[in-house]
């Protein structure tokens, strides 16, 4: 329940504090009072959209304030505050177009304003008989009688993740050419450079070292062979020199003892030389070789150059080509796997999508029957006895006969209307007038008073477009409705207003350079005199008779009044 509304440099108010009571509420007064000012406040509340347009002229702020009782209301579960003594929400609006919003003094954001403002008002006006008119919002009554709303919110998330996966598989089937050319591309590749068996990444240069001897093999031979007589084998060789250096220096250091040293370097010497000679005894009577070596040679030279020439230079530059292609062609058939995947996570998520869907269908098909039997009951009280109301129902579907899984179902729904016996239905917003509309609203919102978890419904100025008995039907039919609801009613009827638990009258006094709004509770007198107003414009002592027959006595169709 609302208690009071609180409201400060919005629109042409300075200040105005509004305290309500439960049941029927009626608001009147002058057309331009400032009536409407407080259902758009009361709409800030809830989350609507905030435009620092609404900021009274001069003012750097407006700030709207409310406060409810919540009890057993769902809104205590979406809140992790304390709402034991109920809740107040605050907002405030800038001139620079931004939102500060407080919850029981918790700041919060727009969305969860939102959110929350659905389990505590719900603004029945001008603009929401509009949207009768659109087909989404017609479905979306439909769930709300069927309480269908957990079942729709769990479908889309699962039409979301259907959508998520089927656009997975699509971005990779409109890859999968490339992949597979790819695929080829890398195994022949990897397959290349394995053929290759490139096992040393030195290979290449001992394959040029050796080249470079094979090559020359002629002249090493010959220069081998020369210094080999050279040293050893030829006639005065160094061996021999040396060996007649030793024994000529043993015979010195026999003679002077200081020579002795001498002996052991030449011995070295000696040594030296012999080594030297064995070495290249074994180097030339090796230097043998196949005589295909050097063809070999060269051709595994080319191989390698060729796969340089590709892959990257150096055979550590080839193999790490190799690393890279491989961890690619892994990705790339992980990928087409996951293709293989995804289309059976594709048909399972289809599947529970389907059987969702369907079972939402089958709810609205039952409430849609329930919803069109009783508005067309209530039609009779509404004065639209003549009147027939019908909802039309068809499958979405897609050219090839499967469904198309909208973001609400797979249901299309139009309501249908018809006011006068022998018309054809035809949907509502092409045969409707504005008072038949507001009273389809109303009927509707008084086939959800039992469903509707909602406790203050606004309606503003529902009764727009009717008169004489009907009037008197609508009161009382809002007068039913705040028997499960507060309900807080704008209006210029005073039939209404003779219903109400409690009377508010709304007033705009001038001032030398602004205006006023205020709100009165009405006591008994003052709202004799308020209701003999709405009659005839002014309070003459008739207009004051009809008002006290309104109120307390009995009305032409024999319902007593409070």
């Amino acid at each position: 329940m609302l208690r009071e509304i609180w409201i400060k440099d919005f629109a042409i108010v300075d200040e105005l504090r509004v305290e309500l009571s439960a049941g029927l509420n009626a608001l009147t007064g002058e057309t331009g009072a400032g009536k409407s000012i407080i259902v758009d406040a009361l709409g800030l509340i809830i989350g609507q959209r905030a435009q620092s347009s609404l900021i009274k002229a001069g003012k750097k702020e407006a700030s709207i304030e409310a406060s409810f009782d919540v009890w057993d209301n769902p809104v205590t579960k979406r809140l992790d505050i304390d709402t034991e003594d109920g809740i107040v929400i605050r907002r405030l609006v800038t001139s620079a177009g931004k939102n500060r919003i407080f919850v029981n003094g918790v700041s919060i954001n727009t969305q969860t304003l939102i959110e929350i403002g659905a389990f505590l008002v719900d603004i029945l006006g001008q603009n929401e008989q509009h949207s009768l008119l659109s087909k989404v919002r017609q479905l979306e009554l439909i769930d709300s009688f069927a309480n269908n709303e957990e079942d729709v919110t769990n479908y889309k998330g699962v039409l979301q993740k259907y959508r998520a996966l089927v656009g997975q598989k699509e971005t990779i089937d409109s890859r999968m050419a490339y992949m597979r050319q790819r695929v080829d591309l890398l195994e022949y590749q990897v397959n290349e450079i394995d053929s290759a068996r490139l096992f040393d990444i030195n290979e290449k240069e001992g394959l040029l070292e050796e080249q470079k001897v094979l090559s020359n093999l002629t002249a090493i031979k010959e220069l081998a062979e020369s210094a080999y007589v050279l040293i050893y084998s030829g006639d005065g060789s160094i061996s021999d020199n040396v060996g007649t250096f030793l024994n000529n220096m043993s015979r010195l250091a026999a003679l002077d003892s200081r020579m002795e040293a001498t002996v052991s370097m030449a011995e070295e010497v000696q040594s030296y030389v012999k080594e030297l000679a064995i070495t290249l005894r074994d180097y030339k009577e090796n230097i043998e070789v196949s005589p295909n070596r050097l063809d070999e040679v060269v051709e595994r030279l080319e191989v390698i150059r060729r796969l340089e020439s590709k892959y990257g230079q150096g055979i550590d530059g080839v193999l790490a080509y190799r690393a890279k292609a491989v961890e690619e062609l892994e990705g790339l058939k992980n990928s087409q796997a996951n293709s293989e995947m995804l289309e059976g996570e594709i048909k399972d998520t289809l599947a529970t999508l389907t059987a969702m869907a369907l079972e939402i269908s089958e709810k609205r098909i039952d409430t849609a029957a329930e919803l069109k039997e009783r508005v067309n009951g209530l039609f009779k009280e509404l004065s639209l006895d003549k009147a027939i109301f019908d909802i039309d129902r068809k499958e979405s579907k897609t050219e090839d006969g499967t469904y198309n899984f909208l973001p609400s179902g797979i249901d299309i729904v139009e309501y249908l209307f018809s006011a006068n016996p022998g018309e054809p239905l035809k949907p509502i917003q092409k045969v409707a007038s504005g008072g038949e509309l507001s009273r389809v609203m109303l009927a509707l919102k008084a086939c959800f008073a039992d469903v509707d978890n909602t406790p203050v419904l606004v309606f503003d100025e529902v009764d727009a477009g009717v008169g004489g008995e009907t009037v008197w039907k609508v009161a009382t039919k809002l007068k039913n409705i705040s028997q499960h609801h507060q309900v807080l009613c704008i209006t210029h009827q005073p039939q209404i207003a003779a219903k109400a638990d409690s009377h508010l009258r709304v007033t705009k006094v001038a001032k030398d350079d602004s205006v006023e709004v205020k709100v009165e509770l009405l006591d008994s007198v003052e709202r004799e005199m308020e209701i003999a107003r709405m009659l005839s414009g002014s309070v003459t002592d008739i207009s004051l008779q009809h008002a006290r027959q309104l109120l307390y006595g009995s009305s032409s169709d024999g319902s007593k009044k409070p």
